[in-house]
């Protein structure tokens, strides 16, 4: 509906209202708009639960291998295996500290999913499971120290399989016993 008015000779047309095609062009770009930003905003959210779960295994990983790497380093004497000549990989190992108390690391057996030390758990086994593990012994001779190389895989426990929930991390490191046979 146009009404026209004149001023001074001008004709001016005022008109209400949209147009269909206007209406319909301004939703389409308004879906456009709209389903870029849902998508970007998933996509953030799938990478910040990724980086959530690299984290944590990163954090644990690093925990167990730094716990494991102090005891053994400083420890007095190695129990189990009693030679590493030649070298051995095994499940779990021994060893005595100055304080003559004996603590055995172990990786994961029968129900358990965590690396322990005396059956304390150094990784969270609610949240992570703890896979390709080893403790690998090597001796040139029996009166040099041993050097211990541990070896294992965390990986994320989920209630879903979807990407950004899962995650698998190796961790891998050797320490040779400063204080062997002192």
């Amino acid at each position: 509906m146009k009404k026209r008015f004149s001023i001074f000779n001008f004709q001016f047309s005022i008109q209400r209202g949209f147009t269909l095609l206007e209406l319909l062009v301004s939703t389409a770009i308004f879906i456009i708009l709209a389903s870029v930003l849902v998508t970007v905003l998933f996509i953030s959210l799938r990478a910040s639960k990724k980086s959530d779960v690299t984290s944590l295994l990163n954090r644990s990983g690093n925990n167990a291998l730094s716990q494991m790497v102090r005891t053994i380093r400083y420890a007095k004497s190695l129990d189990d295996p009693a030679s590493c000549v030649p070298s051995t990989t095994q499940s779990s190992i021994t060893i005595s500290g100055f304080d003559e108390n004996q603590t055995k690391l172990s990786c994961p057996a029968g129900a358990s999913t965590a690396i322990t030390s005396n059956s304390a758990s150094l990784t969270d086994d609610t949240a992570i499971s703890v896979s390709a593990c080893s403790f690998t012994c090597t001796q040139p001779t029996t009166v040099d120290p041993p050097t211990i190389t541990i070896q294992f895989t965390l990986t994320s426990k989920n209630q879903n399989n979807l990407v950004e929930t899962t995650g698998t991390l190796p961790f891998q490191t050797s320490v040779t016993m400063r204080n062997f046979g002192q």
